[in-house]
């Protein structure tokens, strides 16, 4: 309709009801977004989700990674700054691959190649959906939300979880494990869990919860979860397409202008579709697919 407005510029008539017009394209740029803010979680399940395993030195992290994948990946010592640099593996859980990575010890250090292992461990924390804070059984709670709060500050903003593990249970009793329960803060999101890494202790448990924080993310999504980058770029494209044309309308810019913004979007459509190919998204496919020649 606002094509054929142009086409009859010089006559001054309305074929396209505005507020019908600004409702289709309201409607469009919503599901658009709701489909680019899925990619994440949509990214994280196609690549793994990543999972940051992070604590003081000597903690029992090794440990942990080790026994989640049943196997000696990470080397196990008592020597505090064992762990220099970030030890990645992967496992399933509940269909899921979940990406585990073991950093070096949180704590300050002189030690220039240590030192580099824990700026390493910062990056990793930013990059996890999940971070797995552990620390021991021995240790004060002061100390556990010190450390907790460190962690929190990094993440603050975004939809990280953080789960803290107290480790080593297995060298304590009941009333310390009850006492921690109580004095260990926890955020809304946050979760406290009581594991033996050494005895496969609340393991269980852990792998639950994981599973858990990753389905409420999937539940809280539209069906349909956008995993491609080229799609996301393309729905961000035609969110703020249509965003120009909702903003074009409320302020009554020549029709040719919002006919512009009109065709951009529907180009970018077109290339989800398959109605527009170019030879750098044609390129993209034979890039990242096998197709035969």
């Amino acid at each position: 309709m606002i094509e054929m407005e142009l086409d009859f510029g010089e006559e001054d008539v309305e074929f396209a009801d505005r507020k019908e017009l600004t409702s289709i394209v309201l409607k469009v740029k919503d599901l658009a977004d709701k489909l680019a803010d899925s990619f994440r979680l949509g990214n994280v399940i196609k690549n793994g989700i990543p999972v940051a395993i992070v604590g003081k030195p000597n903690s029992g992290k090794s440990t942990l990674l080790n026994a989640l994948l049943s196997e000696e990946r990470a080397i196990v010592s008592e020597i505090p700054g064992t762990t220099r640099d970030a030890i990645e593996d992967s496992i399933v859980i509940n269909g899921l691959e979940y990406r585990f990575i073991d950093t070096a010890g949180l704590r300050n250090t002189s030690d220039i190649i240590e030192s580099l292992g824990i700026r390493k461990t910062n990056e990793k924390i930013m990059q996890a959906s999940v971070v797995l804070l552990v620390d021991e059984i021995s240790e004060s709670s002061y100390m556990i939300n010190q450390r907790a709060d460190g962690i929190r500050k990094m993440i603050i903003g975004s939809d990280k979880r953080l789960v803290v593990l107290i480790n080593k249970i297995d060298e304590s009793d009941q009333k310390t494990i009850d006492n921690l329960k109580n004095k260990v803060n926890l955020d809304i999101d946050d979760s406290l869990l009581f594991i033996s890494a050494k005895n496969l202790t609340g393991l269980d448990k852990l792998r639950s919860r994981l599973g858990k924080i990753i389905e409420k993310e999937r539940f809280s999504q539209e069906d349909v979860i956008i995993s491609n980058v080229r799609h996301f770029e393309a729905l961000k494209a035609v969110s703020e397409s249509l965003g120009r044309v909702i903003s074009g309308l409320d302020e009554h810019i020549p029709e040719d202008l919002i006919a512009t913004d009109i065709r951009q979007a529907i180009h970018y459509l077109g290339e989800i579709t398959g109605e527009i190919t170019t030879d750098e998204i044609l390129g993209n496919i034979f890039k990242n697919f096998c197709i035969g020649k």
